[in-house]
């Protein structure tokens, strides 16, 4: 189309139609460029389980501006992934480390010694 309309109108008209062309690929690496890089830095976060990397790459893939942006802003983070459960190692729901004790203290530091 670009070339039909520098061929046949005025040069002006070629020009504004090759500055176009220019910025709508210029847009178009932009945006690849963005989506290869969220969907590599997904594979390679550590604390999303394999599951939710491919949740993370058909959400990127489905909605390539909104998809990777999303990951770069809150995905990488871990608080999404965190609530939706595909975090590795950081569940929602977790049990205190410490269950039944109340201090992290050993008992001949507190003085209770042995009786």
């Amino acid at each position: 189309m670009f070339a039909y309309l520098a061929e046949t109108a005025d040069p002006e008209v070629a020009l504004a139609a090759g500055i176009t062309g220019v910025l709508v690929l210029v847009l178009a690496l932009a945006l690849l460029v963005l989506l290869v890089a969220a969907v590599v830095s997904t594979l390679l976060h550590k604390d999303t389980t394999g599951g939710g990397k491919l949740l993370w790459i058909i959400f990127e893939i489905g909605y390539p501006l909104l998809g990777p942006v999303a990951w770069f802003v809150v995905g990488r983070k871990g608080h999404l992934n965190r609530i939706l459960g595909i975090a590795r190692n950081r569940s929602r729901h977790s049990v205190p480390v410490s269950v039944g004790q109340h201090s992290d203290v050993l008992d001949s530091q507190n003085g209770l010694g042995h009786a």
